[in-house]
């Protein structure tokens, strides 16, 4: 192939990246705003989830999750009635084992199932199933364009970065995802591909569902590394995430069998409404508590009941099998233990050490240390802590993977796509198994 041959190619594959990246955004938005129609239907109300719940007399607070619960399994319970075939494919594991190839209409199916849930205030990530809807639209599309010279593989993995772009406005982390966490691996081939795609799906999120960041911090966090007390917990934060991350996963595992309780899905909504009456942040993925801590410097006892009743409601959740994700609630969870570490020993700023946490245990339960430094920094919008975030995730990831090689993508799966021995299960619609309900990245 000549030069100008291999010119052309690449600017083919570039033009086509940007395709993919905007179909896979439109296909995020459309997610997006049907989890909004939904949860305008039941709630009547647009803002965030916890808003919602604090608008809703306190029986109806409680009784809205479990509704919603139930209609999910209604929906997959319809489709197993019906005979709907097809097997389930988490990206990941597509784009490592199978070639990028995502049966589309059991994702589409999944999709309805996570509306109900989502929109009811289960406490599970929205952006997980957004993803995974956009993942399979992009493979859809690829599998059907015999023009384009790049790999099934390599599409999907475009398709993914543009919808964590969409989705969390953070083109430059999604790059770094779709290496790490799909791919599996720092290509720099790729990189253009990844960026085109991206930096297309992040303009069109930005245009349809508003620009971020999406957690800005107010003020100028800083950390006083004058102060002892405040170094030492610099050192002390990522080694404890580390630690903390491997502890984390498990804990979501080891919940799986839930899932095999009778009406599994009503159970984990009615423990999210009783405990939404204590406090209404349980409803959602997160994103009100995490914004109470980037923005308003809450109390102790508020973000401490926040971070307790969540990670009980979100375990519950994932281990009954509902259809989300735990990116977001992953992301909350850090900021909420380094910004309680802080207060509790009278370090000031602890907004700083919050976003430190943040990207630790997020790099420790993905092991993704790029991702996850790039991630907080484009979601606070704190640029000048990337140097030490850098720092941070790099450390955190190498304790967690020293103490286990599972990373988040094995908590959505039986065992984790980067293994060549993964046992497939047999076709008899796999993806109708609750315990598969987790997505990889969500939010």
């Amino acid at each position: 192939m000549n030069s100008r041959a291999k010119v052309g190619t690449v600017v083919s594959e570039l033009f086509w990246a940007a395709i993919l990246g905007l179909g896979s955004s439109l296909a995020c938005v459309a997610v997006r705003l049907l989890f909004r129609l939904i949860q305008w239907l039941i709630t009547r109300h647009e803002g965030l989830l916890p808003h919602a719940a604090e608008s809703l007399p306190p029986w109806l607070r409680a009784a809205t999750p479990a509704a919603g619960a139930l209609a999910a399994m209604l929906v997959l319970w319809s489709a197993r009635r019906f005979h709907i075939r097809g097997t389930f494919e988490e990206y990941v594991e597509a784009v490592r084992v199978n070639g990028g190839r995502i049966a589309f209409l059991p994702t589409f199916v999944r999709t309805i199932s996570s509306s109900f849930s989502v929109a009811s205030g289960a406490a599970i990530g929205r952006e997980g199933s957004m993803i995974q809807f956009a993942t399979a639209a992009t493979s859809w599309l690829g599998q059907r364009c015999s023009r384009s010279s790049m790999p099934l593989a390599t599409q999907v993995a475009c398709g993914a970065a543009a919808a964590v772009a969409t989705v969390y406005q953070a083109p430059i982390a999604a790059v770094f995802f779709g290496m790490e966490i799909v791919l599996g691996k720092i290509a720099i081939r790729t990189v253009p591909l990844l960026l085109v795609a991206s930096v297309a799906g992040s303009a069109m999120g930005a245009w349809l569902l508003g620009r971020g960041p999406l957690f800005r911090v107010t003020g100028h966090p800083e950390i006083g590394f004058a102060a002892n007390h405040s170094l030492w917990l610099v050192v002390f934060l990522p080694l404890l995430m580390g630690v903390i991350g491997p502890l984390y996963g498990w804990l979501f595992r080891s919940l799986r069998p839930m899932s095999k309780w009778p009406l599994a899905l009503v159970w984990s909504g009615i423990l999210v409404g009783l405990l939404s009456l204590k406090s209404s942040l349980v409803w959602g993925n997160g994103d009100a508590a995490l914004l109470q801590i980037t923005q308003s410097s809450p109390a102790l006892w508020t973000v401490a009941s926040a971070l307790g009743l969540r990670l009980l409601a979100t375990v519950f959740c994932v281990g009954t099998g509902t259809v989300g994700g735990v990116f977001t609630p992953t992301i909350f969870t850090g900021g909420a233990v380094g910004y309680l570490g802080a207060v509790l020993l009278h370090f000031p700023n602890p907004v700083a050490f919050a976003l430190l946490s943040m990207a630790s245990l997020l790099a420790a339960v993905t092991h993704a240390p790029l991702m996850a430094a790039f991630m907080t920094a484009e979601l606070t919008g704190e640029w000048s802590f990337l140097p030490l975030l850098l720092g941070t995730t790099l450390v955190a990831f190498a304790v967690a993977r020293m103490l286990s090689p599972h990373f988040l993508y094995a908590i959505a799966t039986p065992e984790p796509a980067d293994d060549v021995r993964v046992r497939r299960q047999p076709a008899r619609a796999r993806w109708l198994l609750p315990q598969t309900g987790v997505e990889t990245a969500g939010e």
